[in-house]
């Protein structure tokens, strides 16, 4: 289906809304993101800004917990500023920085503005599914703010267990800690002398 360039976030937001929505959350997210361009195109900045929020927190809502992005960093410096791994190589004594941007988590009240927060378990396999280490809430990850955060990101060190050289697996499970949401990510990595 070829889209006009004109419509570009109107597109965006509905493919995403048939893929990840329901039905009726659906509706909201195109019917909030017409109004948007609609009034953008008249002149209306704001209150198409606002429908443009409505849209996106809609599209949030219905959108499972997800990681848009999820890498083995060496630096970290906030969101969208960090540089990945240049490959998933540790030695016995490295700590493994993994830098992830969450989407589709739940959002409480807080006094004058919103918190969110996810906890994370943590494993780590051989590639063919053999367990080597478990911990459950091996951290909490927390984001607040006086409006709802949905540019994010969390980084967490993880020490190296003293393993053999060779080839594993670490997987990753957020809970969303607002809702029933949950996801995993599994990255490879190697131990090498």
């Amino acid at each position: 289906m070829k889209i006009p360039a004109s419509r570009p976030v109107r597109a965006a937001l509905f493919c995403a809304a048939v893929f990840l929505a329901s039905p009726a959350a659906a509706g909201q997210i195109s019917d909030q993101a017409t109004l948007a361009e609609t009034l953008l195109g008249r002149g209306y900045s704001a209150a198409a800004l606002a429908a443009f929020d409505r849209a996106k927190d809609a599209f949030w809502e219905a959108s499972p917990l997800q990681l848009r992005i999820i890498v083995f960093a060496d630096k970290v410096e906030g969101y969208a500023n960090y540089t990945p791994r240049p490959n998933a190589a540790f030695h016995q004594n490295d700590t493994l920085k993994i830098y992830l941007e969450p989407v589709g988590f739940a959002f409480a009240p807080d006094g004058d503005g919103f918190r969110s927060a996810l906890a994370a378990d943590l494993q780590i396999r051989t590639p063919g599914g053999l367990i080597l280490a478990t911990s459950k809430d091996f951290g909490r990850l927390e984001w607040r703010g006086r409006s709802k955060l949905h540019e994010v990101q969390a980084t967490i060190d993880l020490p190296l267990p003293k393993l053999k050289p060779g080839d594993y697996q670490l997987l990753l499970t957020l809970r969303d800690e607002g809702s029933s949401k949950r996801t995993t990510a599994t990255l490879p990595f190697s131990v090498v002398e």
